[in-house]
């Protein structure tokens, strides 16, 4: 009898060990996973803002305005990292920082593409309160109980009414393609690579492609901001793998237009030039460090701002660029995040900035070789076919992009194109805070700590 009613006694309590144990499981994979997700989705866009920074620092050496897109070229360059085998693969996973194993970049990629496209709420119906109905952009509806309109609407006659709630909505389209040439008719890029682009970086596949059909693309991925990315395309390349980014949002405190007025801008020490320049007074985020200053500009979609640093010499700003390398910049975007806000008064020009970049030489200089050697370019995963035999190298990487910042907001546009070719041939070659001088930009993405866009800006004109 003692045996029975031990063996009673205990199993109830066992049963409700095991619910128990089960359940704490369930809420930590619930709870951790998407922290582990997003930490991949984070290790890789650091990756693609440390190799951006090293592109940065030698397109800095020539005067000018600059302003590119670490995202958009790390998101290209990943595309031909996923077609690399052997020592290519090692290498060009070194110089674009990219530790993790082929597998976990790919579904990061995959996983920061949903994330960034996901801004995009102007297709989601606008809200009213309950008991009231949509009319175009406005809430109509009877009187509550108590004889009363819901806050924010107003009584007119018999009805409240007021504007519908509209969530917050940034355009950021990020979009990738495959374009096949007539060149790669016979088959040269493998059916497994093409799935592969599909599933992990939701890239459009074309055949029979031309020059004007990827300049149509960029075209229209960047709503007409960027109307072309090659000038032309060799006869023997079989791909082109192309991204684009595509960046329209409202700041989240708007400058007032009549605000805007014509001031200094020193161009150096002995030189200066009357600009629009835009004010405003709110609460900004703003650090202070040796040397320079930063300010953080949020949009509408909270999680995408703007970082403005400023140095404290008119003439410092090639000396600040070089002097925020990788760690340099990942930790100024990290103390933004986390300051308090300040009263600021602002002063911000207006500015406008293209730039066009090819990129085989800077990567180069990089250390990155191998991808561009016909004798040595190991690109097997992207044809099936073992190294060597029927090859591909990196002939021609392009990129362009252009940010116009005002009163509104900001709309940005950058594409990358990197143009297989075969191996057999050659390749184609109340703080006062005010930006009156030379300064960096960083647009960024908090949520997968992805640089959008970044550059420098010498003249605003």
């Amino acid at each position: 009898m003692s045996t029975f009613r031990r063996r009673v006694s205990w199993r109830p309590a066992r049963f409700i060990a095991f619910v128990l144990a089960f359940v704490l499981a369930f809420v930590l994979i619930a709870v951790l996973a998407p922290r582990v997700a997003l930490a991949q989705e984070q290790a890789l866009t650091t990756a693609y803002n440390a190799s951006g920074q090293e592109l940065f620092r030698q397109f800095a050496s020539a005067p000018g305005n600059i302003v590119f897109s670490p995202y958009s070229i790390g998101t290209a360059m990943a595309m031909a990292l996923s077609g690399a085998r052997g020592e290519t693969e090692k290498q060009m996973a070194a110089v674009l920082k990219l530790g993790m194993p082929r597998a976990a970049m790919e579904a990061a990629n995959a996983s920061a593409l949903a994330i960034l496209n996901g801004y995009d709420k102007s297709a989601v119906p606008p809200e009213c309160p309950a008991g009231m109905s949509l009319d175009g952009r406005m809430c109509k509806g009877p009187r509550t109980a108590q004889g009363n309109c819901p806050f924010p609407m107003r009584l007119e006659g018999s009805q409240c009414t007021g504007p519908a709630k509209f969530p917050p909505s940034a355009k950021l389209t990020i979009a990738n393609a495959l374009m096949l040439t007539k060149a790669g008719a016979g088959g040269v890029v493998s059916p497994d690579y093409v799935a592969l682009l599909k599933d992990k970086y939701a890239a459009e596949v074309f055949k029979d492609a031309q020059l004007a059909d990827v300049n149509a693309w960029v075209n229209r991925k960047t709503e007409g901001k960027i109307d072309k990315i090659l000038d032309r395309l060799d006869p023997s390349a079989p791909a082109v793998l192309l991204n684009a980014v595509y960046f329209k949002a409202a700041w989240l405190s708007t400058f007032k237009k009549p605000n805007t007025k014509d001031e200094d801008f020193n161009l150096s020490p002995s030189a200066k030039v009357q600009v629009p320049t835009m004010h405003q007074t709110g609460s900004y985020v703003v650090m202070m460090y040796p040397g320079f200053r930063a300010i953080r500009l949020p949009y509408v979609v909270r999680l995408l701002s703007m970082v403005v640093v400023v140095p404290e010499r008119v003439n410092g700003v090639r000396e600040l660029g070089q002097r925020l390398d990788a760690e340099g910049v990942s930790k100024l975007l990290a103390d933004v995040q986390r300051a308090p806000f300040k009263r600021v008064e602002l002063a911000l020009p207006r500015f406008k900035a293209t730039y066009k970049a090819e990129l085989v030489g800077p990567f180069q200089q990089a250390g990155l070789i191998l991808p561009f050697d016909r004798a040595r370019a190991d690109f097997s995963g992207m044809t099936g076919k073992p190294s060597g035999k029927d090859g591909l190298m990196i002939g021609q990487i392009v990129h362009r992009a252009v940010i116009e910042v005002e009163e509104e907001g900001t709309e940005a546009a950058a594409a990358t194109a990197v143009v297989m070719v075969p191996t057999a041939a050659m390749p184609v070659t109340p703080e006062p805070f005010r930006v009156d001088r030379p300064f960096l930009f960083y647009l960024v993405d908090d949520s997968t700590g992805a640089i959008l866009f970044q550059g420098r800006i010498n003249d605003p004109r």
